[in-house]
């Protein structure tokens, strides 16, 4: 404690004397260090900033808070945290948060790794535990009320820690809080009891913590109010004397000061005064000499490159997306397989996420039967992104390799404080003494019916623009599998994100052999070779694109059509050595139009090719994608808008035929899913003949489609004069079944619209 206070008066020093630029201090909060006491070399804390006599207890040299304070080199982060923004792997102490309450998850993730450790290996002996310490700010923050729910319910080894000085900065707290409501104090929060202790008094401290502690370790969470008052500034930028009475800051200096208080107590128990001003002189030596060993310190190399490297096994390998023939899975099935595989070969994998266990096995069964096979491991998470991405975190720092499912990326804004703020810096704010290796894993895009404003987005530029975060979008099941495989071997955090339209295509399959497919972050495929356009694309628009390039061939145009896969990092070399030699390049994404991240890769090449090109975006305008499905596809990149964009550069002449018009008195039924990920519908058993008739809503037949059985039934009223289907799966939108109906029947406009059909004339010259 007297060297925590030691070290604050030396940092203020040098703050004052401008070496240092920032500073935090703990004074007041110093009795935190009497919980090092009850703690073992194998528990795990996530520390408030307040917290140096912790941290100093726990073994973190006194040196490490100058270099942190000065920036060094020789810094923890060698130089990019703020100073008291501690982290030290061997103390498992983590890297500390800069958005308060950010922590309180990825503790949560930690007691749920440790655990899962445990269990898997039936370790015996003192079980570990989690500190989690916030501010009584903090308290308020939604992931610190989330995580306390977590460890509730999954009665995890955490003890929640709130260091209450009654201040938020200088906004009061009292009465504003979890355990200090408006109407009094709370005795609970969520189930568990409120442990209050005076932290003023570090000797009433240990004598409670001795029943608190175990109690956590053997029967789950506690929370802990540890009351104090902060005895400085908020921070050096920070004036109390704007927001606090003159009286009271004396008050608190003369009668609330913890090291004060325990220098009396020892006194009063035969302590000699000599001993503790020996002890005190050499405390002040010790600080000041590593003060001054850090002044000549070496300031550190600046880092250009958030991201982790790849394992070098991994970079010398050789890129398989599959064979010809044999059983073919689609991208759905190669994916469930990868994560089979992964979970049969590694005990560290884990998957959690919203109706991820059996029956369900996910909204789109990519986890279908997996829960079952490996009990424990698939498991549920409760409906929060924010849960989910924060807990996937805190398993990743604990030694665990998780995927954490989303249900749609259009969810992502919920769990984006994980992702941006801690997810893609902890390798980079530690330097390298952290890394989260998890794998956020969900679905992406439109193109299919019954999708709307938020189940139809994929956020790939947002995303794109984290560093230290790979993302990827396959197209095909060869190129997911693939780039699953690299995301679990390469250890680095990866956004994976799926297009719902590839889903079960299958003409997208790939071979059974998953477990070998290879593809690493970072290289495009070349979908076709051509030196006329340069067509680059990536997600649920690739077959979109591949159609657009076949009809292209017919009018002698070929086209180097490039499926990026990875958006960060991303294949500039291949698109700029494609767009110069073509002279012509088309971006098409279904992401927004402003700051999508086709403007990164025209940007780019416009940078870095000097032939002259010329260059065009198809992408969705900036609005929102509509349930509507006819609107949808005219909002979203269109077979006829990417055309036409290519004519357009390719100077070919295009001409549209003009559109069928039905035959009257006769309606076409055409296949419908059951969900929008389905691709394709088989008659199980038809429950209508030919010449029957029927009335609008009468059952038809029985269907199957790629996720679920399901019951057809009559738009219209009529006579059935053919049933065209056989028990053979048919593509969405295939013709089933005619139905005479009256010539002066007024049909619904047209729910699955037809791509139109282009003619080209000869191209011009040049």
């Amino acid at each position: 404690m007297v060297t925590s206070r030691m070290v604050d008066q030396v940092e203020m020093e040098l703050v004052n004397r401008g070496e240092g630029f920032f500073h935090v201090g703990g004074a007041g909060h110093e009795a935190c260090a009497v919980l090092n006491r009850f703690l073992t070399p194998d528990d795990w804390l996530h520390l408030h900033y307040r917290d140096k006599a912790l941290m100093l207890a726990r073994g973190l040299p006194v040196s490490e808070f100058f270099h942190s304070l000065l920036c060094t080199g020789n810094s923890h982060s060698a130089g990019r945290q703020m100073s008291a923004h501690l982290s030290a792997p061997s103390l498992r102490i983590l890297s500390l948060v800069g958005p308060v309450g950010n922590n309180a998850l990825q503790a949560v993730g930690v007691a749920h790794e440790v655990v899962a450790q445990r269990r898997a290996t039936a370790a015996n002996g003192t079980p570990p535990l989690v500190v989690c310490a916030v501010g009584d700010g903090t308290s308020q923050q939604g992931e610190f009320l989330e995580a306390i729910a977590e460890a509730v319910r999954a009665r995890l080894p955490v003890l929640f820690w709130i260091e209450d000085n009654q201040l938020a900065i200088s906004t009061p707290t009292a009465g504003r809080t979890l355990y200090d409501l408006p109407s009094g104090p709370a005795d609970s929060f969520y189930g568990l009891p409120i442990h209050r202790l005076d932290g003023r008094d570090p000797v009433e401290c240990d004598r409670r913590l001795e029943s608190i502690v175990p109690g956590v370790r053997a029967g789950g969470p506690a929370l802990v109010v540890f009351a104090v008052e902060r005895l400085t500034h908020h921070t050096n930028a920070d004036d109390e004397r704007v927001y606090r009475a003159a009286q009271e800051i004396r008050r608190v200096r003369g009668e609330a000061d913890p090291v004060a208080t325990l220098r009396q107590a020892l006194l009063a128990a035969g302590v000699e005064e000599d001993a503790l001003t020996a002890l005190e002189s050499e405390v002040s030596q010790e600080v000041r000499a590593a003060a001054e060993a850090a002044l000549v310190a070496p300031n550190p190399v600046a880092n250009l490159e958030a991201r982790a490297p790849l394992p070098p096994d991994l970079t010398a390998a050789s890129e398989y997306r599959g064979s010809d023939g044999g059983p073919r899975l689609t991208l759905l099935e190669a994916m469930r397989e990868v994560l089979r595989s992964r979970l049969e070969r590694d005990p560290r994998v884990s998957l959690h996420g919203q109706d991820i266990e059996d029956p369900k096995g996910d909204v789109f069964g990519l986890t279908r039967g997996l829960s079952q096979a490996f009990p424990g491991r698939v498991a549920n998470a409760p409906l929060s992104e924010s849960t989910i991405a924060g807990v996937g975190i805190g398993r990743a720092l604990a030694g665990g390799h998780p995927a954490a499912c989303l249900q749609f990326a259009d969810f992502v804004p919920l769990a984006f404080n994980q992702i941006a703020s801690e997810l893609g810096s902890l390798h980079w704010r530690s330097a390298g003494g952290w890394r989260a290796p998890v794998i956020l894993m969900m679905p992406c895009g439109g193109y299919r019916p019954g999708l709307g404003p938020f189940h139809a987005q994929t956020f790939e530029s947002v995303l794109a623009h984290v560093p230290g975060v790979d993302v990827v979008m396959p197209s095909t099941a060869g190129d997911a599998a693939g780039l699953l495989n690299a995301a679990f071997r390469g250890g680095r955090p990866t956004v994976f994100l799926y297009p719902k339209v590839c889903l079960n295509d299958p003409a997208l399959a790939t071979s059974a052999d998953v477990s070998d497919h290879l593809v690493l972050p970072g290289v495009a495929r070349r979908v076709r070779s051509g030196n006329d356009l340069t067509l680059v694309t990536w997600g649920g628009t690739v077959p979109l694109c591949a159609r657009v390039a076949a009809a292209l061939e017919g009018a002698g145009v070929t086209t180097d059509l490039l499926d990026l896969r990875s958006l960060s990092p991303w294949d500039a070399d291949v698109v700029c050595e494609s767009a110069g030699r073509t002279g012509r390049l088309l971006v098409v994404h279904e992401d927004n139009h402003t700051c999508g991240f086709g403007a990164e890769v025209l940007a780019t090449v416009a940078e870095r090719v000097t032939a002259p090109v010329q260059s065009r975006r198809i992408t969705r305008p900036d609005t929102y994608v509509p349930c509507n499905y006819v609107n949808q596809l005219e909002v979203l990149p269109s077979f006829r808008r990417i055309l036409e964009a290519a004519c357009s550069l390719t100077g070919t002449p295009l001409e549209w035929e003009a559109e069928t018009v039905p035959t009257a008195g006769v309606f076409v039924l055409e296949a419908v899913g059951s969900s929008p990920a389905d691709q394709n519908v088989s008659v199980v058993e038809w429950k209508v003949r030919p010449g029957q008739t029927i009335a609008a809503g009468d059952l038809i037949a029985d269907c199957e489609a790629d996720k679920a059985t399901f019951e057809l039934r009559a738009p219209v009223g009529g006579v059935i004069s053919d049933l065209l289907a056989t028990d053979e799966k048919v593509p969405v939108g295939s013709p089933l079944a005619r139905i005479q109906i009256p010539s002066s029947q007024v049909l619904a406009p047209k729910r699955v619209p037809a791509d139109p059909r282009p003619r080209f004339g000869p191209r011009a010259a040049g």
